[in-house]
C-alpha cells in the first residue's frame, strides 16, 4: 500500500505506481504506507469500499431529509437526519482506520491539493454535459467548478488564520455551496442567490 505525500491518497497496490492516480505526482512522492493494527489487503480494500458507501449513505439520507421537510413530513426528516448522522460516524471510523485523518495542518494541505484537483475536472464535465444537451447539469457543474476554486483559496487562508490564531465566520450558500469567509454577502457571487439563502456554519 502506498500513500501520496502530495494529496494524501492511499493506493492499494503491491508494486509502487509510476504516478499517483489522483493528483499525478511522480513516484518519489509515493511512500510505503502501513496502518497500525490493520493487517491484510482485503481488509484494507474493504475499509475503503466501506468508507465510500457510508459517505454516500450519509449524503443520501441528508437529501432524503430535505425532501421530507419539503413534503411536510418533519418526523421522517428527523429520522433521515439521525440515520445520516450514524452513517457519518461509520464513514469517519473507516477513514480513521485507513489513516486518512492527519494533523490539522496536514489536513488543510491535503484539502487544498484535492480542491485544486476537483476544480480541474469540471471543465470537461461541463463541456460533455453541453455536448449532450444537458444545460441544467452543465450549470450545476459550473457552480461546482467555481465553488471548488474558492475552497482551495479558503484552505490556504485558513493556514494563515491558524498561524495567527485568528477567528472567522463562514457562510455557505444553500443553492450552489459557495463559502464566504468572514462576511455575509448580499448576493452569492457564483449563483446570485440572496443572502437569505446563506447559513452560518459554527
Amino acid at each position: 500500500m502506498w500513500k501520496c505525500t502530495n494529496c494524501h491518497h492511499v493506493e492499494f497496490a503491491d508494486d509502487k505506481p509510476e504516478r499517483c492516480p489522483v493528483c499525478g505526482a511522480e513516484a518519489e512522492k509515493l511512500v510505503p504506507h502501513e496502518i497500525p493494527g490493520v493487517k491484510g489487503t482485503k481488509t484494507l480494500k474493504n475499509l475503503k469500499v466501506g468508507f465510500v458507501a457510508e459517505s454516500q449513505a450519509h449524503q443520501r439520507n441528508l437529501a432524503f431529509a430535505l425532501k421530507a421537510e419539503q413534503e411536510d413530513y418533519p418526523q421522517m426528516a428527523k429520522l433521515f437526519r439521525a440515520i445520516a448522522e450514524a452513517e457519518g460516524i461509520h464513514a469517519f471510523n473507516h477513514l480513521r482506520l485507513l489513516g486518512g485523518v492527519s494533523s490539522t495542518q496536514e489536513n488543510l494541505e491535503a484539502g487544498f491539493e484535492r480542491e485544486n484537483l476537483a476544480s480541474s475536472s469540471y471543465p470537461r464535465f461541463i463541456k460533455e454535459a453541453n455536448e449532450e444537451g444537458n444545460a441544467s447539469v452543465a450549470r450545476i457543474f459550473t457552480y461546482s467548478r467555481d465553488v471548488e476554486a474558492g475552497h482551495a483559496k479558503l484552505y490556504k487562508k485558513a493556514l494563515e488564520h491558524m498561524i495567527r490564531e485568528s477567528d472567522t465566520d463562514y457562510y455557505v450558500c444553500g443553492i450552489c455551496g459557495y463559502v464566504s469567509d468572514g462576511e455575509l454577502p448580499d448576493e452569492c457571487p457564483i449563483c446570485g442567490a440572496p443572502k437569505e439563502k446563506f447559513r452560518r456554519v459554527d
